[in-house]
């Protein structure tokens, strides 16, 4: 911590005493890069700070003075000093996506990925690409703006399903829902095939197995076999699930999923970088599942 607190006073300190144009020691200059006449129209061009200074995670710890998630523009003055006033300015009109004055890790990542593959769709090659094979209308919303920067954003919505914010965030939603599901059925399955003939055994119970080796199912058969106390267990608790989901408030700054259970602290406290990739893994490792479970 006294270190972290050392380093950004030196920090603050040379942008106080620094002439115009330069940049804090720490803060790695970043190779020119061409901006292309589309991204112009788009948007304003990159600030200096954004020439200047290669933005990674680690340079977002350093802006983020107070630890709390975001970048602020009194921080920002803090660091490049008030000379520097239009630079920030620039770099906020830039970033600030749902214009509360503060950047939060998802509009900075952002701008990171415009630094080094250009402005033209918030420097998402996924979207770019889909754009140009027509997975994605130029004008969606998915294709550049706050609702792009939302995890997991690859450009595949052929159908323009995404019409708005509101209504993307439900979509999520359910499709976090839906993945969480078929991850749990993506292991249970084979897990339940491979270990049934021993447990059944082990407790004296018969053996589920449809043809001695399937887990019960609509196409395999069986189900009538099943203790349908099971499936009442399983219906009171997805209710119980979903009615916790439904009491929660979803305005502001709601993670689509957040369910705030996390009791092995692996998401909790976590820096907003790791957050964001934790977030991506989920859905990523959801969407997996939902075809493994699929071609079972």
């Amino acid at each position: 911590m006294l270190r972290t607190v050392v380093a950004l006073g030196a920090v603050a300190s040379a942008a106080a005493f620094a002439p115009m144009g330069a940049r804090p020691m720490g803060l790695a200059r970043s190779a020119p890069r061409a901006v292309t006449t589309r991204s112009i129209k788009m948007q304003a061009g990159p600030s200096s700070i954004e020439k200047d200074v290669k933005l990674t995670a680690d340079v977002f710890k350093q802006l983020d003075v107070d630890g709390g998630g975001s970048i602020s523009v009194a921080e920002l003055k803090a660091i490049f000093g008030n000379n520097a006033a239009a630079d920030i300015s620039t770099l906020m009109k830039r970033a600030d996506l749902d214009g509360n004055g503060e950047l939060d890790y998802a509009e900075y990542e952002r701008l990171m990925s415009m630094q080094k593959f250009g402005d033209a769709q918030g420097g998402n090659l996924y979207v770019r690409n889909a754009i140009n094979f027509g997975l994605l209308r130029s004008e969606s919303i998915l294709a550049d703006g706050e609702a792009s920067i939302l995890v997991g954003n690859k450009g595949f919505d052929p159908f323009n399903c995404a019409t708005n914010l509101a209504t993307l965030k439900n979509y999520r939603e359910a499709e976090l829902k839906h993945g969480r599901l078929a991850m749990l059925a993506a292991a249970g399955w084979p897990v339940s095939e491979l270990a049934q003939p021993y447990l059944s055994k082990l407790l004296g119970a018969p053996d589920l197995l449809v043809n001695g080796d399937q887990a019960p199912s609509i196409l395999n058969g069986g189900l009538d076999r099943i203790n349908p106390l099971f499936f009442m267990a399983v219906i009171v608790f997805s209710a119980t699930v979903e009615a916790t989901a439904l009491k929660m408030d979803k305005t502001g700054d709601y993670t689509p999923g957040d369910l705030g259970f996390d009791p092995l602290s692996l998401y909790t406290g976590k820096p907003e970088a790791v957050k964001r990739d934790l977030e991506g893994k989920e859905l990523n490792n959801g969407r997996l599942a939902m075809l493994a479970i699929t071609y079972y």
